[in-house]
């Protein structure tokens, strides 16, 4: 495992990261109470755009795995992936995209994660 002060720092940036997001929806819907309209709370599927917060966690994978082996590896390749996946749905949802017309992008995703399966073991190891 890591040093001390490397584990002290990736959980300080585990608590900052979600801590600045949950800051920052709170001033959007405190914003929103004072009249300060934002165009994107009106949309119909605004709440959709919460579930791009999701695919924060498998890049930041990706990111340090590429820094810690020094290339794409698939690993690196797998955790792109999987944010990839939560963007798409995001955008079904944005976008009021069919699913019954999209759907096969799921196919294609899960022959993109067999592709880069990692013989190796779970993704960031």
């Amino acid at each position: 495992m890591g040093s001390r002060d490397e584990r002290q720092a990736r959980l300080h940036g585990y608590n900052v990261i979600p801590a600045l997001v949950v800051i920052a929806i709170g001033l959007l819907f405190l914003l929103n109470n004072f009249d300060i309209r934002l165009p994107f709370l009106h949309l119909e599927n605004w709440w959709a755009y919460f579930i791009l917060i999701g695919a924060a966690a498998p890049v930041s994978t990706a990111v340090r795995r590429y820094r810690r082996v020094g290339g794409i590896d698939a690993a690196v390749l797998h955790s792109l992936l999987a944010a990839a996946a939560i963007v798409i749905v995001a955008l079904m949802f944005i976008l009021q995209l069919s699913w019954a017309r999209w759907w096969p992008l799921f196919v294609i995703y899960g022959g993109l994660c067999m592709l880069v399966r990692d013989r190796r073991g779970p993704a960031g190891t």
